[in-house]
């Protein structure tokens, strides 16, 4: 990598200045150009106008020096397009004097004994055609005249391509602008010394994601995604016959897929939580689909290795490979976007749609381990739902009874990985985990945890009862344990019990049980709303009826596992609530944890 301050004038030394077709079109509008046309206007300051990022091509046997744009390119697109809109504000003598000038910046021969000039700066998809015709001076008054310049502030749109909105807004505020001055801007800009840009050359060998991640603080940033996307269709673009047929390849099974329009791009690039990491979607996606191919090993790859596994991987396929591949990747991301659900506040949960159930459970725990593994099976069983449903429920009747018997997490990468090649093997992870180990994990169970079993229960109690008529529920319910975890002030009178419903007489004895009760599945229930701070810890009675304006726990009991469980018997007669009715309640929820997962 050789990063150096430069002026425009750069371009002088290099052939062919190449933006790939894959990268996004020109965006900039008025308030970037007025910014960069303002800064520019002040010869009184240096000026520096950001970073190009460059990466030099091997040079073929009989073809002129070809350079990639990887980055900058708005503001050399920019750079340019005022240049020539000065020349072309110019008298004829002016115009004639900076005439060499002009050609040698943005134009370029194919060999020394060619007599014709080309377009130094090639554009892709439709900028080309608008670029080439403002830098060779090709648009008629006709076509200038019906430029519409779309303005953010007075909300003013138009149709008009980007580039001819640019040409045209600096042509026009030129026109207000002193010859000396412009005729300086023009020699400003021309001017070795100016140097406004920093130009970080790549040699082909080099990895971009390397370099932008290194000048990132800079406000340059090239994704996983991008370095990927460039690989693959730079590959394409050697390997195929003519530049057409990679453009609708572009076209049909990348561009239709992640950028056709702002809500797939908006998709693409929102981040999720992945344990203590936000990735986006798209690189999710990616790692997935890496992992599956085999080429990115959980054992010895990390993230920041992922673009550069890609282009290893990229490099070594003939075209059919890669043909097949961008296909795959197409498929795959189709069913991400439609498979792998994410939820808000407002989403509605029913026990029969498993699919849901399936990453709710794994986005409560934060585990996005198994994507890799979970896309695979959307892809292999695509056609075979039967047999999805039945996979899918493996994977979370595993993470369910490793989350309930707290057993490590850090093996899921491995085991992900072995699913892929075996999806059998996950039959042996489930049994690691006995019934016993169920009951023995409910006994002490976190609040998060808690929440996800008592809900998912409480929507499978309700798809078994044909007399419950509300199968959806919203997870928006507040945890409550039933004896407060601070019980000593006003549950001291109620004696605890031993499984035999026999009083412990010892008091530390009591003290131990009573306070690993508390903690137990069956003394964990599920409000619609939180008890008032004081409430929750008053004897039993008073938490179930409340006092005065404080609501107790009848008032937010919808769920049938608090009126069922607690408020039923309550009504019944049944006023005291200590360990051994926690014990038969845990007893009753393990049944149903046992019968779901």
């Amino acid at each position: 990598m050789k990063a150096e301050a430069m002026s425009l004038t750069f371009l002088g030394n290099e052939g062919h200045v190449r933006i790939p077709f894959f990268q996004r079109g020109y965006v900039w509008n008025i308030e970037n150009w007025d910014d960069i046309f303002i800064d520019l206007l002040d010869f009184n300051k240096s000026h520096f106008l950001g970073s190009l990022i460059l990466k030099q091509l091997e040079k073929q046997t009989g073809k002129p020096k070809e350079v990639l744009v990887i980055d900058g390119q708005q503001r050399l697109t920019t750079l340019s397009v005022l240049v020539r809109a000065l020349y072309d504000g110019f008298d004829l003598e002016t115009q004639e004097n900076c005439k060499s000038s002009l050609n040698n910046y943005l134009f370029y021969k194919k060999n020394q004994t060619d007599k014709n000039l080309f377009v130094k700066i090639s554009h892709s998809k439709i900028d080309k055609t608008y670029f080439q015709k403002i830098i060779k001076s090709d648009l008629t008054s006709e076509e200038y005249e019906a430029i519409i310049i779309e303005n953010p502030v007075t909300k003013t749109s138009s149709s008009s391509n980007k580039i001819l909105q640019c040409y045209k807004y600096f042509l026009e505020r030129l026109k207000d602008i002193n010859e000396d001055i412009r005729i300086e801007l023009f020699n400003r800009l021309l001017d070795q010394e100016n140097k406004i840009l920093v130009i970080i050359d790549l040699s082909e060998k080099e990895d971009e994601q390397a370099i932008f991640d290194t000048i990132n603080s800079a406000g340059v940033r090239l994704s996983s995604a991008d370095i990927v996307k460039n690989a693959l269709f730079q590959k394409a673009l050697d390997l195929f016959d003519n530049q057409e047929e990679v453009e609708e390849l572009y076209k049909s099974l990348w561009e239709d897929i992640f950028s056709i329009d702002e809500d797939t791009i908006a998709f693409w690039d929102k981040p999720r939580a992945t344990g203590r990491l936000m990735r986006d979607n798209i690189e999710i996606l990616l790692h997935s689909i890496s992992v599956i191919k085999g080429f990115f090993d959980p054992d010895k790859h990390t993230l920041s290795d992922l673009s550069n596994l890609y282009k290893n991987y990229i490099k070594q396929i003939n075209k059919k490979e890669l043909s097949d591949f961008i296909k795959e990747i197409s498929k795959y991301a189709k069913l991400f976007r439609e498979k792998i659900i994410v939820f808000d506040g407002s989403t509605l949960f029913s026990y029969q749609d498993s699919h849901s159930r399936l990453f709710h459970i794994l986005s409560v725990c934060e585990i996005s381990t198994f994507h890799p593994y979970i896309l695979s099976l959307f892809y292999k069983y695509d056609k075979n739902p039967e047999i999805l449903d039945v996979e899918l429920k493996k994977v979370e009747s595993l993470v369910i009874r490793r989350m309930i018997t707290k057993s490590e997490t850090k093996s899921y990468n491995k085991m992900c990985k072995e699913f892929i090649n075996n999806n059998s093997s996950i039959d042996k992870k489930i049994a690691e985990q006995n019934d016993n180990d169920i009951i023995n994990g409910v006994s002490y169970i976190s609040n998060k945890n808690a929440t996800v079993l008592l809900f998912w229960i409480e929507l499978y109690r309700r798809e078994m009862d044909r007399k419950e008529s509300i199968k959806e529920l919203k997870y928006n319910y507040s945890l409550e344990h039933l004896m407060p975890q601070k019980w000593e002030e006003f549950w001291s009178n109620v004696l605890v019990k031993n499984n035999e419903s026999n009083p412990i007489l010892d008091k530390e004895s009591a003290k131990k049980e009573r306070n690993a009760k508390i903690y137990s599945i069956g003394n964990l229930t599920l409000l619609n709303s939180s008890l008032n701070t004081s409430l929750r810890n008053y004897e039993f009675k008073r938490k179930i009826e409340g006092e005065g304006r404080k609501k107790g726990i009848r008032k937010y009991a919808d769920l049938t596992i608090t009126k069922f469980d607690i408020l039923d018997k309550y009504d019944q007669g049944d006023h005291v609530w200590d360990e051994c009715k926690i014990t038969d309640r845990t007893n009753s929820l393990v049944k149903d944890i046992l019968t779901i997962w």
